[in-house]
C-alpha cells in the first residue's frame, strides 16, 4: 500500500505530533482529535472551515511540516478572481514521524565492530 493511500489515523497522527513537536501524550491526543475533527476521512479541508485558534493551530503544524496549504483561484460569475485556499495532510511526513523513535543511548554496533580481532591481522604465508 502506498503512502498516499494509508488512512491517517488518531493514533499514528497523535504518535507524530508526540514524536516532532516532544510533547505529551494528552497533548498530542488533544491536538490530534482537534485535527481529525476537521478532515475526517478526507486528507483535504478548505480553509473557510477554520476557526481563528484552529487555524493558527494549523499553521503551527504546518511549520513543523505535519500539515501543507495548497490554493486555486477561481472566476467568479462577475469576473473577479477569487483565491480559494486549502489545508492537507502531509501524509509522507506524519508516517515518518509516527514511526517509533531509536533509543538515543542504545549503541548501534557496526559490521566492521562486530568482527573478531583476529580478522584484523595479516598473516605471512
Amino acid at each position: 500500500m502506498s503512502q498516499e493511500n494509508t488512512a491517517i489515523t488518531f493514533e499514528i497522527l497523535s504518535r507524530a505530533i508526540m514524536n516532532k513537536m516532544g510533547v505529551t501524550r494528552e497533548i498530542s491526543d488533544d491536538i490530534s482529535l482537534r485535527v481529525l475533527n476537521y478532515f475526517g476521512y478526507d486528507d483535504e479541508i478548505i480553509d473557510n472551515v477554520l476557526d481563528q485558534d484552529d487555524r493558527r493551530m494549523f499553521y503551527f503544524l504546518q511549520d513543523v511540516e505535519l500539515l501543507s496549504t495548497h490554493w486555486e483561484e477561481v472566476v467568479l460569475p462577475n469576473g473577479r478572481m477569487w483565491r480559494v485556499f486549502y489545508w492537507a495532510l502531509n501524509v509522507p511526513k506524519i508516517l515518518e514521524y509516527a514511526r517509533p523513535r531509536r533509543d538515543e543511548s542504545a549503541v548501534e554496533i557496526g559490521l566492521y565492530d562486530s568482527l573478531p580481532e583476529d580478522v584484523w591481522s595479516r598473516q605471512t604465508v
